[in-house]
């Protein structure tokens, strides 16, 4: 495949680093002192994360090598055995972290929106309509309920590659942060299916952004990428500024 050229040289083209700007405003809204409350469901394993520990609650329960671990995994280590372990909970992005009502969904929404947003209350809690680009698809949505939170670098994804030591603010942050969020057709969410680069890459024209967005997120979180989609990620990039 050969991947559409790109004029700009710096790590993000012109059409992303307007969209971080348009993003800016949203980013002071994130909590800077993220109150951690003690783990409520299970994970598939039977147990939860609290805070830098781990708790069983059920027979057979395994403990994760979340908090032993002194370095990045060998290359021959296999993520998907982390997979059993991760917990929704502890990279929570539907909340209302800042008291106005609207969970992170419906901050993303009003702030991307390329026409006034309209609610579904008095209260302006959650937004009904609007007008919303999705980069993936290259479709307009106007119906707020036809398009979702996609994590460009899956929350699953993350913990599995050594997000799971992380701190439990810092699971949050990443969650929550509007760099690693985009608003796209909820089939398309499926499609990708929390995939890397090497599986799963959207249409043509947004495949040089995307990736820079992939390894600018990596690096500002200093999470290793599975060696497919970092040596994926290399050779797009090579054909983008070429």
């Amino acid at each position: 495949m050969t991947y559409r050229k790109r004029s700009v040289p710096n790590l993000v083209t012109h059409s992303l680093a307007r969209r971080l700007q348009t993003l800016i405003g949203l980013a002071a809204l994130l909590p800077t002192g993220l109150v951690w409350a003690h783990a409520g469901p299970l994970d598939e394993n039977g147990g939860h994360y609290d805070g830098q520990s781990y708790h069983c609650h059920m027979p057979d329960c395994e403990m994760p090598d979340s908090f032993l671990r002194s370095g990045q995994d060998s290359f021959f280590f296999d993520p998907d055995s982390r997979d059993k372990f991760f917990n929704e909970i502890d990279w929570d992005y539907k909340r209302d972290y800042d008291g106005d009502c609207q969970s992170t969904r419906h901050e993303i929404l009003v702030i991307t929106s390329r026409a006034p947003v309209s609610y579904t209350n008095p209260r302006n809690c959650e937004v009904r309509l609007g007008e919303w680009f999705d980069e993936y698809t290259g479709e307009t949505f106007t119906v707020a309920a036809q398009i979702d939170i996609d994590h460009v670098i899956p929350l699953r994804y993350a913990h599995n590659q050594g997000g799971d030591a992380w701190p439990p603010e810092k699971k949050l942050m990443f969650a929550n942060d509007p760099v690693n969020i985009m608003l796209t057709e909820r089939s398309e969410i499926r499609r990708k299916n929390e995939r890397g680069p090497s599986r799963y890459l959207p249409r043509e024209e947004y495949q040089c952004d995307y990736v820079r967005q992939w390894q600018a997120i990596a690096e500002k979180y200093d999470l290793r990428l599975a060696n497919a989609d970092r040596n994926r990620i290399t050779v797009i990039l090579r054909e983008c500024a070429e």
